[in-house]
């Protein structure tokens, strides 16, 4: 059975996620999902499943949605492209830890187009040699 907990705090979009992961491996049966899905809650959340109405849930599509309301102030509010090119490479960062850096904010952007990623990256470096150096390579700019 599951091994995930959840109690109250965190992405509850995540939690439903990582349940339905353990649970698929067992059974595809609704009634069963919604059966052991309080056995998986802890704390609040434990005592805001207790307290739902009888007959409030009829499904774990519904359960997943009452539960994700509920809980919808805990999301985790992601990054979009257009934020992506505030992503910027600071005067005392190294090439490596600003690339670092971007690529784990620019992981967290879904379906995340390369050219938007490769132009924010670039958009990051200012007027750093580096930069200077891949516009020149790319005929962009002339070398001197």
């Amino acid at each position: 059975m599951p091994t995930c907990r959840y109690d109250g705090r965190g992405d509850p979009s995540r939690y439903i996620t990582s349940y339905e992961g353990h649970m698929i491996l067992y059974t595809n049966s609704d009634v069963v999902w919604c059966k052991v899905f309080p056995t998986t809650l802890t704390g609040a959340a434990a005592d805001w499943f207790n307290n739902l109405g009888n007959g409030t849930i009829d499904s774990f599509h519904k359960l997943a949605e009452i539960f994700v309301g509920k809980y919808i102030s805990n999301s985790v509010r992601q990054i979009t492209s257009g934020e992506l090119m505030a992503v910027g490479k600071k005067s005392d960062e190294s090439l490596r830890d600003y690339i670092r850096r971007f690529n784990n904010e620019a992981n967290t952007i879904p379906k995340l187009q390369q050219e938007i990623a490769v132009m924010a990256l670039m958009n990051g470096l200012n007027d750093s040699e580096f930069k200077r150096y891949s516009l020149q390579e790319s005929g962009r700019i002339p070398t001197d």
